[in-house]
């Protein structure tokens, strides 16, 4: 009747009982229950729109049934008066699924209107940064322009240096030459002098002294 084995839900106790009441059942009987059970089977949605033709045949049987039976079935073959409670789950219960997805979409969605503002704060910031960014680029250009001036200079001076090394070497030679014709010629009037600064120091104190002896003969003299 069912494609599982029901008795896995049903305690032992409850089954044993069961089993204990159980008669034997008529052939025709278990043909028409098992009809039943196939046709509950079907989907709840086609149930709860009409069981009539599972209301009557279980009609049929049902003071063949015991009670227990019977209040297990009996609210099974009536589902139309649940046609508006599952119909209200099933809603709710895509309404939320609806709710998740609205949900995700808004949480996307948000996420882009940051990602928006943010390129747009950027945007709206980025005039003043550039203008900054160009006025230290001026700056750096200024400064390099200064340098490539004297860069240049110093170029010019080296390219002038070179052109005019060959002259100031001719230069430099004649300038060395003359300096070694003057040497040569401070050589030759160089005379070697006779006696020793000691002796004439001692030439000139002897000198002194007779100066010296007048002086004092006179004074003397002279009281």
């Amino acid at each position: 009747m069912f494609s599982f084995d029901i008795r896995q839900f049903i305690d032992e106790e409850e089954e044993e009982t069961a089993s204990k009441a159980k008669s034997p059942i008529a052939d025709e009987l278990k043909t028409r229950l098992a009809d039943i059970a196939d046709r509950l089977n079907a989907s709840l949605d086609s149930l709860v729109a009409d069981c009539g033709s599972i209301r009557s045949r279980f009609q049929e049987i049902q003071d063949q049934l015991p009670e227990d039976l019977i209040d297990s079935v009996s609210p099974a073959v009536f589902l139309e008066q649940y046609k508006f409670k599952l119909e209200r789950a099933k809603q709710r219960m895509s309404d939320r699924l609806e709710h998740k997805a609205l949900e995700t979409t808004i949480q996307v969605s948000r996420q882009q209107v940051n990602e928006e503002k943010t390129k747009l704060d950027a945007l709206t910031a980025g005039p003043e940064s550039t203008r900054q960014e160009l006025d230290q680029l001026k700056q750096q250009e200024s400064e390099l322009l200064v340098q490539l001036r004297q860069c240049r200079v110093k170029i010019s001076e080296a390219e002038k240096r070179i052109a005019d090394l060959p002259q100031a070497i001719e230069e430099q030679k004649s300038k060395l030459k003359s300096s070694i014709k003057h040497l040569a010629t401070l050589n030759k009037s160089l005379k070697p002098v006779p006696g020793t600064d000691a002796a004439d120091a001692k030439a000139i104190d002897e000198v002194e002294q007779i100066r010296l002896r007048a002086i004092l003969a006179i004074q003397n003299f002279l009281g």
